[in-house]
């Protein structure tokens, strides 16, 4: 469910403050301010509630990485024409960009192991 409902549940604070930021200042980085602000948050939160109160290794419990698809939310069609447009194509990119942006955060787990003399894929 992680790469379905993380990009679903996220857009909804970066559209916010995007569409907030847009039509009160004329600034396109809302979704990026967004993401920064949830990402320091959830660092936060993996450090206290993790490592520090559990003993946890926190390089299992890493948050994931939306910064590349803020940026493109942002710079999806900057000066607006449509604003239907720019929620569908910008919307589409976020969620497309999400999942492969993840894919070097994971690459050490997707190493074959080998255990018990039986091959790990």
């Amino acid at each position: 469910w992680w790469p379905i409902v993380t990009p679903i549940t996220t857009i909804t604070f970066c559209a916010a403050l995007q569409y907030y930021n847009w039509v009160n200042y004329r600034q396109p980085f809302g979704a990026t301010l967004t993401i920064l602000a949830l990402g320091t948050g959830k660092w936060i939160a993996v450090f206290t509630s993790w490592m520090w109160w559990s003993n946890y290794p926190p390089h299992f419990v890493m948050p994931a990485t939306l910064l590349p698809s803020a940026l493109v939310l942002d710079t999806a069609p900057s000066p607006p024409p449509n604003w239907t447009i720019t929620a569908v194509i910008g919307a589409w990119m976020f969620a497309i960009l999400f999942y492969p942006s993840n894919w070097p955060i994971f690459a050490y787990s997707h190493t074959p192991l080998v255990v018990d003399g039986a091959l790990l894929s």
